[in-house]
């Protein structure tokens, strides 16, 4: 039977047979200890280095040793993680402004844009971040970066197209852009100052435009209008001013009336239209205010709508007209409101071929549908009063004068009359003139005539037309 010794060492056992019996195989002593040797190491090993997991490290792209030149507070930072044995899943970030801070942020990105508040003139944040292996280890130094960081003043401007008109009523509206470096919601607010700069009213922040009126000092005369943005660090911007190097007039109405020229032109051809509603006006009325809007068109919506509202009775006529025209689009919103505020309306155009394809423009307008449309109406053709009137408004007195064309009138269309609206003059047997009712109030508060009343004067009686609308409908 064979004999063994057992040696240990460490987890590992020799089993050898003993030489004195088997001289024929005596394994080298040498050899037995060194192997012994290696086994020890690789038991060491094994049991101690083989599974232990190292941590990443990370690194800021931007990063120094010392303190960075101050800079704006919209920071752009990159940063990268490497794992000596494993890969990076993540990070871990946070911006210390104080030392308590605790809170970190998980991301997967590699970079990002921060936006740092800042309340004063200067601030001071610390940029910590750390990688994530695929073990969930977090590097136990997290790379980090002081950002010193500075106010910036808040820039303004004008938007080009939005230019006040040399002259207006008592109502302005003014709209510009303005940014600022450290974010666009640090601006708290903006001032501005009318004819100087001793006097300065404050706006919030969010605005981008304003409209001042009476109420705010503006009055018959020359005036100037200046703007200027505060951040919440109290930094101002410069001072803006429009007109530029110049002021604009401001006109108070002269009464309730308003006449709106809206024909592109004042020629024999198109019958002298600014002559003829000039003339009426100051035979029905004496004075009144007239607005050339081919001229002096406002930029802004509102502007041109609480212009309308200053007075109690617009008459406003246009040429031929398509639903994108700046002008007609203005009608659409301004005229419900003037009507709403109590005010009445006579508008008197001319529709382009094509007119009405899109959606239902004449929404604001008696018109329920265009009709016939007529290439040419000839002179001399009678436009017919119907007699609806007398028994809507119960007045049987109310006669309205029978009408006639001047000249030839090329390309309108007749129109049908909205339920509870009233037919006023025909051509043809179609519907060209009707009285609209507000549905609110109740009131006939509207006139639509769609086609060029200045040129349908052949009797010289069209003045009768106007003084019975304006004075006896339009009470």
């Amino acid at each position: 039977m064979d004999f063994y010794r057992n040696l240990y060492n460490g987890n590992a056992m020799v089993r050898f047979r003993e030489p004195s019996r088997y001289p024929g195989k005596i394994i080298p002593l040498g050899i037995i200890l060194a192997f012994l040797v290696l086994l020890q190491i690789c038991g060491e090993h094994h049991s101690t280095k083989y599974n232990e997991n190292l941590p990443p490290e990370t690194s800021i792209f931007i990063s120094s040793s010392g303190i960075l030149n101050p800079t704006q507070s919209v920071q752009v930072i990159s940063w990268d993680g490497r794992d000596p044995d494993g890969f990076v899943i993540g990070f871990y970030y946070r911006w210390k402004s104080n030392a308590d801070s605790t809170e970190w942020i998980f991301t997967k990105a590699h970079s990002d844009t921060f936006e740092l508040s800042i309340s004063g003139d200067t601030a001071s944040y610390i940029f910590q971040i750390k990688a994530i292996d695929d073990d969930s280890l977090a590097d136990p130094t997290p790379a980090s970066q002081l950002f010193p960081i500075k106010n910036t003043i808040p820039k303004i401007g004008w938007i080009t197209n939005r230019r006040i008109p040399d002259t207006t009523f008592t109502v302005a509206s003014f709209t510009w852009n303005a940014t600022d470096l450290d974010g666009d919601s640090t601006i708290t607010n903006f001032e501005w100052a009318l004819d100087d700069t001793m006097n300065w009213t404050s706006i919030s922040g969010i605005l981008r435009t304003v409209t001042i009126n009476e109420d705010n000092g503006l009055t018959e005369g020359d005036h100037c209008f200046y703007l200027r943005a505060v951040d919440i660090a109290g930094a101002k911007s410069e001072i803006i001013r429009m007109p530029e190097d110049m002021t604009w007039y401001v006109k108070e109405p002269v009464n309730g009336y308003l006449l709106v020229d809206d024909y592109s032109s004042e020629t024999v051809g198109s019958g002298y239209p600014d002559k003829y509603y000039k003339g009426l006006l100051k035979s029905l009325i004496g004075n009144f205010n007239y607005w050339n809007i081919e001229e002096q068109f406002p930029a802004s919506m509102t502007q041109f709508t609480e212009t309308l509202k200053l007075f109690d009775r617009v008459v406003w006529y246009t040429d031929l007209i398509m639903e994108t025209d700046d002008h007609f689009i203005a009608a659409q919103v301004a005229i419900p409101e003037v009507l709403d505020d109590s005010g009445k309306v006579i508008y008197i155009c001319q529709f382009n071929t094509g007119f009405g394809s899109q959606g239902d423009p004449l929404a604001f307008t008696p018109v329920d549908a265009l009709g016939d449309y007529y290439s040419r109406i000839s002179s001399l053709k009678i436009f017919s009063p119907q007699t609806d009137i007398q028994i809507a408004l119960s007045d049987t007195s109310i006669k309205l004068p029978e009408l006639k064309t001047t000249t030839n009138i090329f390309g309108t269309y007749s129109v049908s009359a909205k339920e509870g609206s009233v037919v006023l003059y025909r051509y043809d047997g179609k519907v060209f003139v009707i009285l609209g009712r507000n549905d609110n109030t109740g009131e006939y508060d509207m006139v639509f005539s769609g086609a060029p009343l200045h040129l349908i004067n052949g009797n010289s009686n069209l003045d009768d037309f106007f003084d019975i609308i304006l004075n006896d409908v339009f009470k």
